[in-house]
């Protein structure tokens, strides 16, 4: 029987450049961030949102099927 491996999707990554920005998020959900990044070993939560901007950039139909829509028109 193989064991389950647990892997964190968002890991930390090398230095590029950033433009900063400021935001609000609600409490609850940042508290889960917070342990999801210490789980993780992910050191800086910019680290996280970049990540999963990329997956949700990757993953959403409506968003991919725009922009061949833009790209074609």
């Amino acid at each position: 029987n193989l064991k389950e491996i647990n892997m964190p999707i968002v890991k930390a990554k090398q230095k590029q450049d950033k433009t900063q920005i400021r935001i609000n998020i609600e409490t609850k959900i940042f508290e889960s961030i917070k342990e999801y990044c210490d789980w993780a070993n992910v050191h800086k939560h910019d680290d996280f949102f970049e990540e999963a901007a990329k997956y949700l950039l990757t993953k959403d139909k409506d968003w991919k099927n725009y922009l061949k829509e833009k790209e074609s028109a």
